[in-house]
């Protein structure tokens, strides 16, 4: 559930989120244009409301709901970001790789990791070895 603007404001640091508008506007094209939380106010459905956390940012702060990205200056993460179709539904597995009909492709079996059945004379402690079950 977002927060409301007070709330955001009482939480958002000092000084706007990026250094210029292009910068700004070519973030916010990337995520807000195309944010579902924001949609009923950007097409025309809801005459009030928006997303609060843009708003914030526009009035020069930063909100706290953006986190910034380590490896890249003045480019966030927004923590309420609602992708196009909202996912959802059942999870499907990835496929199996077609087989080029040279071999057999083995059965799938299990993987762990166990104590090795036959004592081996360590300085590091016991042995493990990788059994296929």
């Amino acid at each position: 559930m977002t927060r409301s603007v007070d709330e955001i404001l009482k939480t958002a640091r000092a000084g706007s989120p990026f250094s210029n508008s292009d910068i700004g506007y070519g973030w916010m094209a990337n995520n807000c244009d195309i944010c579902q939380v924001d949609a009923p106010y950007r097409n025309g459905i809801s005459p009030t409301g928006g997303c609060p956390i843009l708003l914030v940012a526009l009035s020069d702060k930063t909100p706290a709901e953006w986190i910034e990205k380590p490896d890249r200056i003045q480019d966030y993460t927004c923590i309420n970001f609602r992708g196009p179709g909202g996912g959802g539904g059942e999870p499907r597995p990835k496929p199996e790789p077609p087989q080029d009909g040279l071999f057999p492709r083995p059965e799938r079996g299990t993987r762990m990791l166990v104590q090795s059945s036959t004592p081996v004379p360590s300085e590091y402690g016991p042995q493990f070895a990788l059994e296929v079950r």
